[in-house]
């Protein structure tokens, strides 16, 4: 089988080279000197969609847009106008967009923010503002024909996955109309929701973008190749923004919540809550929330986790979300998730806890995101947490007694980071420090790093790193990573990346950690063809190596990756990916007890395979298949394990998007570590006596459904629904003891206990939510809560529940 995927790999990547390698590069340098003019107004446009108002003959238009998609630095096949006009309090922009089809043009309603429907299956305009004028932080705002919004705050040196954050929502409005020559939008953004410099008269870097649904099109202002790196590089120039005053500085919304929850009783729930904004000054501000309430986010999934570590969930709290890009460490030292985690600091020193919250509450939380006139840029959180507390259960003589106890102490979370520009404007150092300090303790739990971005060679040749320390009680440790990229704009692309940790690493308190005492390195060459040809609008192909290993020079992975993605010209899509591992060793298992040793794994392999109907359809289909093998001869850690699923997506009418992802996994035959065991007959010693390390060759049926349905009866009333069936059979067949370390030679061992267990839960969220004025909103909220597992060593079910219903209204506004 490897052999002639060899063969298919190879001809498939001379393929992929053969059709670039005669494109033209062309020299698109100069296309970011491109400007629009601003004109200020003493008359305000009247937002309404048509900008036949007089007052906008004032501003010249620029209507040499090209295209991004799918033929880059074409002109565009349909003519678009842009006009930009401002006054004290307001920037104003029209577009004008002209169609053949005036009829054609779609308006798929959305919630606010939904990129997938707003950028793919609808006609959009959008554009880009870079205030600062720095070519590193920026926004970016979308007003689809349907005049569903979409914002987002840039900042380029948080890397591709990182740069946007779709969670920053500016006040804002946007209006748009149908005429016999095509479709008009207009807008009104309020400055105060700029940073921008004190400057008497100010240069902003600007793009206007329009999705042109009929011919798939996206064209663009200035325009800017598809290889290039980064986007706020890429801007325009906006000039004529003069005497702007200081913005209105204070922003105020108020909360008020009430509902119930029901858990094993029916608890009444009544809330109130500030969030405030202050600008402090045109480039710095404050965002402080009190008494935070975030039931309206959607809830975290079920998910299965054997492993000796937690597993890292997403931040979708907003608060902590804006702004987060400039706090995002490659080290993990500062994890958002870590404030209002469940109380679990303090544990009884007899007895079980039988009860405790499920969050910590945030009293307050302050963020600070500035910059001074010298480009340093500056952010600080400083959060604050009540005490919390859990019920234990003791026997005392012969006697269960339930008590009270402190689970979680008042504690303050803090986080500062501070970049400086470099060398040129696209390159920075910085650095950060955390720190969190508990009411009553005197543990020290601290880190510091410090980081740099050098972009070179027009941004092509990019390096980055990070060095820390971190200090707990009176340990130290140290580690550091760094990062080095080549991005040819038609092409390829090469990364290459390393970093270690040492035993003494620890950011467990305010970051995320799974390991320490390791050391990583890796290299991924990409090759990519942007421009249609033949059957394919573009291609790419990854090829990735990933070595790790123990500082005591044991190797802990050791893989190679193959992965490509391929869109035709009937928009399916087609994508594989092939991970090759050689047999490696395993140091989880020293995580869960410190008497476990590290073991040898199996060579294996994974396959996978998925394709995509048309996205643009009403509806599609994305089914996927994924098997991963052992080789059977190396060790017997694991059998063949197989992954299936299918995603469907359907838009029965403009207004509803509804959506099922089902998963289904067998696992059988993986060995899954099960206990330590006493036993004076043990392969293993300490000073304890001896005892054994058990296994099991498990089965596991998993089935995973998430279904979303997506209700916008206009843009600003919408009703979402998440509903995750989450089902688990795990049986334990067989049980072994390990007999040596660093190795997986094992013997048949007589385990008394059962293992086996199943679990059936069910999650969801479902939110309606209507925006009646701009900021303010309604929300009616039902979260789904519902745990339950059943062991067969007691043949019983066990549950645990939280649902809650409520209402929360949000009220905007500036004094």
């Amino acid at each position: 089988m490897i052999p002639k995927l060899k063969l298919f790999l190879s001809v498939y990547a001379v393929f992929i080279f053969q059709s670039v390698l005669h494109s033209e590069e062309i020299a698109a340098e100069t296309l970011r000197f491109k400007t629009l003019n601003a004109v200020r107004t003493e008359t305000a446009p009247l937002i309404d969609g048509n900008i036949d108002d007089e007052v906008w003959t004032k501003a010249k238009p620029v209507d040499d847009f090209l295209q991004f998609e799918p033929y880059n630095l074409v002109p565009a096949s349909v003519r678009t106008e842009v006009r930009v006009m401002y006054d004290d309090d307001n920037l104003y922009i029209a577009f004008k967009n002209f169609d053949p089809d005036p009829s054609s043009v779609m308006k798929r309603m959305s919630r606010r923010d939904d990129y997938e429907v707003i950028g793919e299956q609808t006609d959009w305009v959008g554009f880009g503002l870079d205030s600062n004028n720095d070519d590193l932080t920026g926004y970016w705002f979308m007003l689809s024909a349907a005049e569903v919004q979409l914002d987002v705050s840039i900042n380029e040196t948080g890397g591709w996955r990182n740069m946007y954050d779709p969670s920053w929502d500016a006040v804002w409005d946007g209006k748009t109309s149908t005429h016999s020559e095509g479709w008009s939008a207009e807008i009104r953004i309020p400055f105060n929701v700029f940073q921008f410099t004190k400057d008497s008269e100010q240069v902003w870097g600007g793009t206007f973008q329009r999705g042109y649904y009929a011919n798939q099109e996206q064209i663009q202002w200035p325009g800017r190749t598809k290889g290039s790196r980064g986007m706020i590089p890429h801007y325009g120039v906006i000039s004529g923004i003069k005497d702007i005053p200081q913005p209105n500085s204070l922003e105020l919304v108020p909360y008020v919540l009430a509902g119930q929850t029901q858990s094993d009783e029916i608890n009444q729930e009544t809330n109130l809550g500030l969030d405030l904004r202050y600008n402090i000054n045109s480039s710095t501000t404050l965002n402080m929330t009190f008494n935070p309430d975030f039931g309206q986010v959607e809830a975290d999934p079920s998910v299965l986790n054997l492993s000796a570590f937690e597993t890292r969930l997403d931040e979708k709290r907003p608060f902590f979300v804006q702004g987060a890009n400039f706090f995002n460490s490659w080290l993990n030292i500062f994890n958002s998730r870590r404030i209002g985690r469940r109380p679990s600091f303090i544990e009884p020193s007899t007895g079980d806890i039988i009860d405790r919250p499920n969050e910590t509450t945030i009293l307050s939380a302050a963020k600070i995101l500035g910059q001074t006139s010298s480009g340093v840029k500056y952010g600080v959180i400083n959060a604050l947490t009540n005490e919390e507390f859990g019920t234990r259960e003791y026997d005392i003589d012969g006697e269960t007694k339930r008590e009270k106890f402190l689970v979680e102490p008042f504690a303050n979370y803090f986080v500062g980071r501070a970049t400086k520009p470099i060398i040129n404007e696209l390159s920075a150092i910085g650095f950060m420090t955390t720190d969190l300090k508990r009411n009553g303790f005197k543990d020290i739990a601290r880190s510091f790093k410090g980081d740099w971005l050098i972009n070179l060679l027009d941004n092509k040749l990019v390096f980055t790193g990070e060095v820390g320390t971190t200090i707990n009680d009176a340990e130290t440790g140290f580690g550091g990573r760094y990062r080095v990229s080549y991005r040819n704009p038609v092409l390829w692309e090469f990364v290459t990346w390393g970093g270690f940790l040492d035993d003494k690493w620890n950011v467990s308190a305010m970051g995320f950690q799974q390991k320490n005492n390791n050391w990583y390195s890796g290299a991924r060459l990409s090759l990519r063809r942007d421009q249609p040809k033949g059957v394919f609008i573009n291609q790419n192909l990854n090829f990735r190596l990933w070595i790790s290993g123990l500082h005591n020079g044991l190797l802990t992975r050791n893989n190679f990756e193959i992965e490509s993605e391929n869109r035709f010209t009937n928009y399916w899509r087609f994508g594989f990916q092939v991970e090759l591992n050689p047999q490696t060793y395993v140091d989880d298992d020293i995580y869960r007890d410190s008497r476990a040793v590290i073991i040898k794994d199996e060579a294996w392999q994974e396959y996978n395979i998925w394709f995509s109907t048309d996205t643009r359809k009403n509806f599609v289909i994305r089914p996927w298949y994924k098997v991963n093998k052992g080789d059977g001869i190396s060790n017997t850690f694991r059998d063949d394990q197989i992954e299936y699923g299918v995603e469907l997506n359907l838009k029965p009418t403009n207004y509803i998007n509804f959506s099922i992802n089902s998963s289904i996994e067998n696992r059988a035959g993986f060995m899954q570590w099960v206990d330590i065991v006493e036993n004076s007959n043990g392969k293993f010693e300490d000073s304890d006596g001896r005892y054994d390390i058990i296994y099991a060759k498990t089965k596991r049926e998993q089935i995973n459904t998430r279904l979303r349905m997506n209700i916008a009866f206009n843009p600003k009333m919408t009703f979402e629904a998440f509903y995750q069936p989450f089902n688990v059979d795990m049986d334990y067949k067989d049980y072994y003891r390990l007999n040596e370390e660093r190795t997986f030679k094992t013997s048949s061992f007589n385990y008394s206990g059962n293992e086996n267990f199943k679990i059936d839960n069910q999650r969801g969220t479902f939110v309606y939510r209507w925006e009646f004025r701009p900021g303010s909103l309604l929300y009616l909220v039902y979260n789904l809560n519902d745990n339950n597992y059943f062991s067969d060593q007691d043949n019983e079910w066990s549950q645990s529940k939280s649902n809650s219903l409520f209402v929360k209204f949000d009220y905007f506004f500036q004094p």
